[in-house]
């Protein structure tokens, strides 16, 4: 297992240097058509992000830079269940926007690619998911410390194939909204004020810093909820299945420089 900024638990590590320190926000632009600087895997990072905007998170890696973009995999195991890929930012973001160019990968019900703004350790994500048993639309959903209510998933408006065809995602995250779009068009908003939970006396709205990842993997082998809703078991005769992204943008809330970053009073 690799020390990494994402995963690693300072408190339940060997010692308190055994965690980089979170890289926080900048203003940067992953080309994934041009090699180097935005795609590494993660036996080679070294904690530093300017060597690497993204990172695989698994290995074996199911992960590359290849064909002018990064492609992640879903392969079959012996089990016929899926091992898939993981690929995710090396700095962290407290709101801004992110806008990736991608196609799903999603050729079988079942199989699952997903664009994720998340806090692991708290459990906050704003995400879209890309399942095969719907390739004419995409499906935006968003989570306050792991609380995961599928009934709070919204669709995009119909969109041409989206494993056959790039289309442009954006998330616009700020402190008092979340807003959805594909292709430049919003199709969804959540405002922080809507997500009052008076018996708790909480805003159940993601707030914390988290990082953008990437993900291909096998809903379709998932508790009954998850296959449901992905589709149920993956046709394997429909193979390969690989998510590509050609590019991701980041604009960040605070200024877009690590050095003013300040994160608001809690």
């Amino acid at each position: 297992m690799y020390c990494a900024p994402f995963s690693c638990e300072p408190a339940n590590s060997l010692a308190p240097t055994s965690c980089w320190a979170t890289p926080h926000c900048v203003d940067h632009v992953a080309d994934f058509t041009k090699p180097g600087g935005s795609f590494a895997q993660i036996a080679d990072y070294k904690g530093n992000p300017a060597t690497a905007a993204y990172v695989s998170q698994f290995e074996p890696s199911n992960a590359k830079q290849a064909n002018e973009q990064l492609e992640l995999t879903l392969v079959k195991q012996a089990d016929n269940k899926g091992f898939g890929a993981v690929v995710i930012g090396t700095r962290a973001i407290q709101y801004g926007t992110v806008t990736a160019v991608i196609k799903s990968g999603c050729k079988s019900g079942g199989v699952v690619s997903s664009m994720i703004v998340r806090n692991d350790r708290i459990g906050d994500e704003i995400d879209f998911e890309f399942v095969g048993a719907d390739r004419s639309t995409v499906q935006s959903n968003y989570y306050w410390h792991n609380e995961l209510d599928y009934t709070k998933m919204v669709k995009s408006q119909p969109l041409p194939d989206t494993i056959a065809n790039y289309h442009t995602y954006q998330i616009v995250w700020a402190p008092d909204s979340i807003q959805w779009l594909v292709n430049g068009h919003m199709f969804r908003t959540v405002k922080r004020a809507d997500t009052w939970d008076a018996s708790k006396g909480v805003f159940k709205y993601p707030e914390a810093e988290a990082f953008i990842s990437f993900s291909i993997w096998d809903g379709g082998s998932g508790a009954k909820g998850t296959a449901d809703w992905a589709g149920g078991a993956i046709n394997w005769g429909a193979a390969p299945f690989t998510m590509a992204i050609k590019s991701v943008a980041v604009n960040c809330f605070f200024k877009g420089n690590e050095t003013t970053y300040k994160p608001p009073a809690i």
